[in-house]
């Protein structure tokens, strides 16, 4: 505050309690100050409309305006500027009912002193600035809140009915909101879609950028039943609408129970399907993230037809770079372990188990991205 000008409004019709207000500013005050003197309210409240004051000191008897009434008007126009009031013997009650109604502090003429006087006018604006700050910041929690109570209604609820499997999936978000999605589709055919994606960075725009790509994902499968086209159709539509840092990795995969297999299509998300026995094959991707370019093409892998026992997984790397304390990550091969460990299990209790080997590896330390988990048993 010292290195800069402070700006003081001061609505004073006494010559000499403005002459002392002034020679107690000049004696005290140990930095830059403007001080603009009006006599009337009517007076105040045009230089408010023409400039920027950090603080007011208001007199409440004015020719203009007497009493309360004089604070009321004053703070109606003063848009957020703190004011301290200035009262004599006989206003101070009055004065006091001020600071109730909103004033920062009062003097009483006649007791106020050089020290006194550039105490209340710093406590005033140092006051209201932390009332902004504190303002501002209780805004910002509430319009987080309120974005992340709209997300989470994007999320599946509970996972899908689909003869023949055994579906579970889990959202853990590091923030917020979550640049993560998983989702459940359904398609023509008595088909089910299922995506994972992950959105790059955190925050606010992940989160839009993921409930545009959900919005693209959901709407084109009401009318195209090949996963590729319908991730090659998104990614045209996304490349328009993320900045040069950002792209979508996501993975499709069409579950089809009268002929129990899958189709999918994978933009840089890679999964991965469990046989009965230790043999693992990796669903790898079929094209670059969407987002990147525009002529991006997204392939299509299968059908792979399904047998018993088999699981079908996918994962986002908020799973396999989870940390331990000693910067240890958690990895890809510990997760299907897991995974593999669990598998007489129901598809909800794999999640869980997961979930909880990477809280223990990582000593419950806050994630650093988001995880999402979702796994597809074939009965």
């Amino acid at each position: 505050m010292e290195s800069q000008r402070v700006r003081i409004l001061l609505v004073e019709d006494d010559p000499d309690d403005v002459w002392i207000m002034r020679s107690l500013l000049g004696d005290r005050w140990d930095g830059p100050f403007e001080l603009i003197h009006v006599e009337l309210l009517s007076a105040a409240v045009h230089c408010c409309k023409e400039r920027e004051f950090d603080v007011i000191l208001l007199d409440l008897a004015l020719p203009d305006s007497q009493g309360l009434e004089t604070f009321l008007a004053m703070v109606a126009q003063a848009d957020g500027v703190p004011i301290v009031v200035l009262s004599g013997y006989s206003d101070e009650r009055t004065a006091v009912k001020a600071v109730q109604a909103g004033a920062e502090d009062y003097l009483v003429k006649g007791q106020v002193n050089d020290n006194l006087l550039v105490r209340s006018i710093r406590y005033a604006i140092e006051r209201n600035r932390r009332h902004d700050a504190e303002a501002a910041l209780r805004d910002t929690s509430e319009e987080f809140r309120a974005a992340q109570e709209i997300q989470q209604r994007l999320f599946p609820v509970d996972a899908p009915l689909l003869d023949g499997f055994d579906i579970a999936g889990a959202l853990y978000p590091a923030k917020a909101t979550a640049g993560d999605y998983y989702d459940y589709i359904p398609m023509r055919g008595d088909c089910l879609a299922i995506v994972v994606g992950d959105v790059s960075g955190h925050g606010m725009g992940p989160a839009l950028l993921m409930s545009e790509t959900r919005a693209c994902l959901r709407t084109l499968s009401q009318v195209y039943a090949d996963v590729g086209e319908i991730l090659s159709r998104t990614n045209t539509v996304l490349y328009g609408d993320t900045a040069d840092n950002q792209f979508v990795t996501l993975a499709m995969v069409r579950l089809d129970p009268g002929s129990r297999s899958l189709i999918y299509a994978s933009a840089g998300q890679r999964g991965y399907l469990l046989h009965a026995g230790e043999k693992l094959t990796v669903l790898n991707s079929t094209a670059i993230p969407l987002g990147i370019q525009p002529d991006t093409i997204v392939g299509t892998e299968g059908p792979i037809l399904l047998e018993g026992g088999e699981i079908i997984t996918f994962f986002t790397d908020g799973v396999f770079e989870a940390e331990s304390p000693g910067h240890v990550r958690f990895g890809a091969e510990r997760a299907l372990q897991v995974i593999a460990a669990e598998r007489d299990r129901p598809a909800r209790r794999i999640v869980d188990a997961l979930r909880e080997e990477i809280v223990g590896f990582t000593r419950n330390r806050p994630p650093r991205d988001d995880i999402t988990v979702v796994i597809v048993k074939v009965e």
